[in-house]
């Protein structure tokens, strides 16, 4: 499935036996979408969903795990370890946490749901598996960032999180932005810490993404926008004008 890319991916893809569906425009940032989802269901002949990226590469012996559970019918949705790397570096990975995608096509809704989350269960908990966070289950995410486009990723992140934030009425605090920050610096510190220089780099890189996200809600709620700031100070200007009257 692909949003307009213009790098030959339809081309290379079905070089190498792949269907390449154009999938239908969205007013969002992200893919993870009721109108996605249904759109990926018209083309199914099977029950199961792998839910991928392009960035993500899976061992063999994640996939043959994968096929066995789409054999069986207590499991209904498994959470797959992802193993993170960043900026280039192979040696250690930036992240580790787990991610939903691998799930029967009739057991997730996607009605209502947000940025950088897939859909919401709706099996019991004994029809959800984790695998286990090793290696032969993990999928590799290749992030391909430099500050750059980290930053210029991250901040359309952040707009689109920060207006998600504000439509569902969450106000912004200080103790919000000091929690999300340690979050972060919880859960990127304790697998950057042996990265060294760019391990700090990176915990820091994403604790700004945490303070641009609440910086953009504060915006939001305070109605500033570049129009805003320079009416602002044209008033300041004209008074200090007025001295030379």
């Amino acid at each position: 499935m692909d949003g307009g890319s213009t790098d030959r991916t339809k081309e290379i893809a079905e070089s190498m036996g792949a269907d390449f569906f154009t999938r239908p425009p969205s007013a969002v940032l992200y893919v993870e979408t009721p109108e996605n989802f249904e759109f990926i269901k018209t083309f199914l002949d099977t029950d199961w969903i792998y839910w991928g990226y392009s960035d993500n590469v899976a061992p063999k012996t994640l996939l043959d795990k994968l096929r066995e559970i789409s054999g069986q019918d207590k499991i209904k949705q498994v959470m797959i370890p992802l193993y993170t790397y960043l900026w280039g570096n192979t040696e250690k990975y930036a992240l580790k946490s787990h991610a939903p995608f691998f799930f029967h096509k009739d057991f997730i809704d996607f009605s209502d749901w947000h940025i950088h989350s897939i859909g919401r269960f709706t099996g019991r908990g004994e029809q959800l598996l984790t695998l286990p966070s090793r290696e032969e289950f993990a999928l590799r995410h290749f992030s391909v960032y430099n500050v750059t486009k980290f930053v210029h990723a991250h901040m359309r992140y952040s707009e689109e999180e920060a207006r998600e934030k504000f439509k569902a009425g969450q106000k912004f605090s200080i103790w919000r932005l000091f929690r999300a920050m340690l979050g972060y610096l919880w859960i990127f510190g304790k697998y950057n810490y042996n990265n060294g220089k760019l391990g700090l780099l990176i915990t820091l890189n994403y604790i700004f993404y945490r303070v641009m996200t609440y910086t953009r809600l504060y915006e939001l709620e305070q109605g500033i926008t570049l129009e805003s700031v320079e009416a602002n100070y044209n008033k300041k200007k004209e008074e200090m004008l007025e001295e030379f009257k």
